[in-house]
């Protein structure tokens, strides 16, 4: 699925794709600096009802956010040399009622990249980005 999105119309676009997740699931953004990784991994967050404040976790690494049974993690792998160091963070890629959210997924080798969904960000120009969601 593809699109020409502008901000104000991602929640919109975003809607479909993220009503038909079944958990656990892992999200992977791929996108140059500034397309809207963050912004988009906050909509999916959100999505599924936290409240909290979500910020990039370019420092953490990992944030990790719980709503009632379901257990949420954002994951920005910008910092992280190798794909040893990702599975050291000791994520739990498929457990039960578990939304895993990983932001720079491009970054990992494709051979070690667990199955998951890519969401491809291209920068069109200031308001505008292309979308690629791969299932």
């Amino acid at each position: 699925m593809s699109n020409l999105i502008k901000e104000d119309d991602l929640d919109s676009y975003l809607d479909s794709y993220l009503k038909s997740l079944i958990l656990p699931k892992i999200i992977g953004l791929s996108g140059p600096l500034g397309a809207g990784k963050t912004t988009i991994a906050k909509k999916i967050i959100k999505f599924f009802g936290c409240n909290d404040v979500v910020t990039s976790p370019t420092f953490n690494i990992v944030k990790n956010y719980e709503v009632g049974e379901i257990k949420i993690f954002h994951v920005d792998l910008y910092r992280l040399g190798s794909w040893s160091e990702f599975i050291d963070l000791d994520l739990p890629l498929n457990e039960e009622n578990t939304l895993v959210v990983i932001e720079w997924a491009n970054l990992m080798a494709e051979s070690n990249i667990p199955i998951m969904d890519l969401i491809e960000i291209n920068i069109v120009d200031e308001h505008t980005r292309e979308i690629f969601i791969n299932v």
